[in-house]
């Protein structure tokens, strides 16, 4: 006997056995399964978490440009602080002092810039400028080396820098320059900020003056997007004759007359000397006397032959 809405379900166990039905759930779960796990091994690069606030950059992230001709960068590592942001810029070192060739620079906020008695949490303290801070800086990164700070006074374009110059081992010449950058608060900029430099180089086929190239002719690369943040500063007016009628510009300074050096003579080699030979002196020949000297016997002459 037939029972009313028992043919359906009659039909549906026919068409699908019970192993079969296992099966097909059983696949079912599996792909899920499989499709799950492939989401998971996906990972995001905000999921990474790092053991140090430190991050390398590309060079041409650099906040400080060194002239054509220096040595070369060869790694950037950045550092973000609630009041500033440090790079040391590593270059290529090619002495044998201990330590390695580097430019830290800072760029600092004009909020919450913590004193000289120390600071708390993630802020960067303004290195001093102070003899006995930089005594301690030169002895962190030239350890060993007697540099002597130089008293001559030395400016960029940036403001005046100061810097110290010793001999390494085998005797290459290494440089140690500090500046700190800061156009002063005011009441129309009362945030400036400040930009901290410290350079340490060292070569063995570079001089003091090759050295100090790199301090001088550096440049800033970066800047912060605050409002009012310059320590360096407006850039300085131009010449007031600076396309003006009447004011020529020449490449080069022109030469007067008077100022033209004269041809220089070329000397002619002179002829070697001879030498000079002295010639023997020989003894003067005394006269043959002519009568017999008193007191000595007379010696009667040769016989002559017939």
């Amino acid at each position: 006997m037939n029972v009313a809405g028992q043919g359906p379900a009659i039909r549906s166990a026919r068409r699908h056995p019970p192993r079969k039905r296992a099966a097909i759930s059983v696949a079912t779960v599996g792909l899920c399964l499989a499709i799950a796990g492939c989401g998971e091994q996906r990972l995001a690069d905000s999921e990474l978490v790092t053991a140090t606030r430190s991050l390398s950059v590309d060079p041409g992230r650099a906040m400080i440009v060194l002239p054509p001709g220096s040595q070369p960068v060869i790694g950037i590592t950045q550092r973000s602080y609630e009041n500033a942001i440090a790079q040391t810029i590593s270059l290529a070192t090619r002495g044998q002092t201990p330590g390695e060739n580097r430019i830290e620079v800072a760029f600092f906020t004009a909020a919450d810039l913590p004193d000289s008695a120390g600071v708390e949490g993630n802020l960067l303290k303004l290195p001093g400028i102070d003899d006995f801070s930089v005594a301690q800086d030169m002895e962190e990164r030239l350890p060993g080396v007697a540099m002597a700070p130089s008293a001559v006074f030395v400016q960029n374009k940036y403001g005046p820098f100061s810097y110290a110059f010793g001999r390494g081992t085998g005797g290459e010449a290494c440089l140690y320059a500090w500046q700190r950058i800061a156009d002063g608060d005011s009441i129309f900029r009362p945030k400036s900020g400040a930009v901290s430099v410290r350079m340490r180089i060292c070569d063995p086929k570079a001089s003091e003056a090759a050295l100090l190239r790199l301090a001088y002719d550096y440049s800033l690369n970066a800047s912060l997007r605050r409002s009012g943040w310059g320590p360096a500063g407006d850039a300085p007016a131009p010449a007031p004759g600076l396309g003006q009628a009447g004011a020529p510009i020449y490449p080069l300074p022109q030469a007067s007359t008077d100022d033209t050096p004269a041809p220089r003579q070329v000397a002619r080699p002179r002829p070697a000397r001879q030498p000079r030979i002295e010639s023997e002196r020989l003894p003067e020949t005394q006269p043959v006397p002519d009568r017999p000297l008193a007191g000595y016997p007379t010696v009667p002459p040769p016989p002559t032959t017939p």
